[in-house]
């Protein structure tokens, strides 16, 4: 009978032994790195991998090439190849007219930020980046895909006086008073290029609905086109002109123009602010201003009654803001998002028929400081903004729909009844050294499109005038900072990018240079301040139609999934 042990007694070896086996015994590793010191390998791993890259890039050329015909004759050939069904080929086509256009409309630049200030001094046009879902940004190849960033073709060489986007179609006005109209909704989704409706030198101002396209002239002449073809309206295809109910007043004339989704509003300087539907849902949710009870016949001006003078007007998608001289802001339409600033939602008050004061604008909740006033409005589809001037500093405020960051809080809001600041634009200072004093510094223009905005800073520009065209050649200069924020799904803010802005950022340039950007300068756009061209410096442009110099400025205009920007004549 045998006996087992219950355990296994352990082996234990001396620590001495171990020391005198390692040092009889050396690591093999070691033996190794003694052995190859200084000797050279027969062939330079850089050869090897040269030589895998060029074998494999041949085999793939061989095969992309030879593939379809050889094929059959080998180990695991099978019958030919389906042909490609109609909805693959599309897709092949579209893929590459989209190489197609990156490359030749989006292409790269030598020039730096400062170099591309001076460059839109001298290159007049409309400069879109966005959507061109319906041709907006490239009529001649709609449907391409977002994130577009060219030139609008048909309109390189114009000055442009305005500019403006509705979801599917466009309308501008050169400086000679061309109206030009683009999109699908208007010519339809074969490739097109901007045409001319309209011409009349007067023409200064122009606007967009989802259907119409609106136009002022210096005569106060307010006049509606068609802007989508497919749209039940009693507009001809020659347009209508809008009537003023009552008449203007003894040389009362029309200074500015805003547009909603179907209503648009007049401001008068004798501060009078005439409002108007365009079609049967221009008053559904009170944005007239006369209550959505008051029957208002379409295509009529009619004047808001109020003890009120006016500065301007801004119409949201439904809903309208008025600027008062005294710097208050009254509101009136559609309130689902809080865009009045009527405090927490609340059924009841979703609509505002009559025109009402936002008091939420003070912290006091009801008279407005006498150390304070608004100094500028705009409005988005569903969201407000005002700038206000107080003790000193200026800030923007921000209120409404908020879910795709347009509040530029910092916050994706669905709902936002009360004004919010907008930080990275509010409060904030400058050295002037003219006076050697800190001044505030704000907002020089503000343009909001249905889901996003872009503010242009009034910081100060080394640019000085020159009636004589010859400053554009000195340097270093620097001209205004340029923020967006808000949606960007389709590129509009930051092309190349698709998510939200829930802050302002600074704006790209409209040409990505190709190499590294110069020292001290830096990848964002600044806005071109006023300056004197020599018309004959202008792209493009037919000298003997100008003056021998003009002055012009870089503007900006925004609309839905789309923004662009253009140089303008000065007033």
């Amino acid at each position: 009978m045998f006996k087992f042990a219950s355990k296994a007694r352990p082996l234990l070896i001396p620590a001495r032994r171990i020391r005198n086996y390692s040092q009889q015994h050396p690591r093999p590793t070691e033996r190794h790195e003694d052995e190859v010191v200084g000797v050279e390998p027969a062939v330079s791993r850089y050869a090897i991998g040269a030589s895998v890259f060029l074998l494999g890039g041949l085999s793939y050329y061989i095969y992309s090439e030879f593939g379809p015909a050889l094929s059959p004759h080998l180990l695991w050939g099978g019958s030919e190849p389906a042909e490609p069904t109609k909805a693959e080929r599309d897709a092949r086509e579209t893929a590459r007219r989209q190489r197609q256009v990156r490359a030749q409309m989006a292409p790269k630049s030598d020039l730096t930020a400062e170099e591309q200030l001076k460059w839109a001094w001298t290159h007049p046009g409309l400069y879109a980046i966005g959507s061109n879902e319906f041709g907006l940004a490239d009529p001649q190849h709609p449907g391409i895909f977002p994130g577009l960033k060219c030139a609008v073709p048909g309109l390189e060489g114009r000055l442009i006086r305005s500019a403006a986007f509705a979801r599917t179609h466009a309308a501008a006005i050169d400086s000679s008073g061309s109206l030009f109209q683009w999109g699908t909704g208007f010519a339809g989704d074969a490739p097109h290029a901007p045409k001319c409706t309209l011409r009349d030198t007067s023409i200064c101002e122009v606007a967009a609905t989802d259907d119409f396209v609106v136009a002022r002239d210096r005569k106060s002449r307010i006049r509606v086109l068609r802007g989508r073809s497919a749209a039940d309206t009693e507009v001809d295809a020659s347009g209508a002109a809008l009537s003023f109910e009552p008449r203007l007043g003894w040389r009362e004339s029309v200074v500015s123009m805003s547009a909603g989704r179907s209503h648009v509003a007049v401001t008068t300087d004798h501060g009078h602010v005439y409002t108007a539907a365009l079609d049967a849902s221009g008053n559904a949710r009170g944005q007239l201003g006369h209550g959505s009870d008051a029957i208002v016949p379409t295509l009529t001006l009619r004047r808001i009654e109020s003890e009120h003078r006016f500065a301007s007007a801004a119409c949201g998608a439904e809903h309208t803001l008025l600027l008062t001289d005294t710097g208050d802001v009254l509101g009136c339409g559609a309130n689902d998002f809080g865009q009045l600033a009527t405090g927490a939602y609340h059924p009841g008050t979703t609509t505002v028929p009559e025109l009402a004061p936002l008091a939420r604008l003070w912290r006091s909740g009801a008279v407005r400081p006498r150390d304070a006033r608004v100094v500028d409005i705009a409005a988005g589809a569903a969201t407000s903004y005002a700038q206000i001037s107080q003790g000193g500093a200026l800030q923007l405020l921000a209120w409404g729909r908020g879910i795709d960051g347009q509040l530029g809080n910092g916050t994706l809001t669905h709902i936002q009844g009360t004004p919010t600041l907008v930080p990275a634009l509010s409060g904030r200072q400058e050295f002037d050294y003219e006076s050697q004093a800190r001044r505030p510094l704000g907002v020089r223009a503000l343009v909001a499109g249905a889901n996003h905005a872009l503010a242009v800073c009034d910081n100060r520009s080394n640019v000085v005038l020159d009636t004589s065209g010859a400053a554009v050649d000195a340097s270093p200069l620097y001209g205004h900072d340029v923020f967006v924020w808000g949606n960007n799904a389709a590129g509009q803010c930051v092309p190349g990018r698709r998510h939200r802005f829930a802050t302002p950022e600074p704006a790209p340039l409209l040409y990505t240079p190709s190499g590294l950007p110069a020292a001290g300068s830096e990848l964002r756009l600044q806005a071109a301040p006023p300056q004197w061209i020599s018309t004959a410096r202008l792209r493009g442009t037919d000298p003997g139609s100008l003056p021998k110099t003009v002055l012009v400025e870089q503007a900006f205009v925004a609309g839905p999934d789309i923004t662009a920007a253009f140089l303008r004549p000065c007033k």
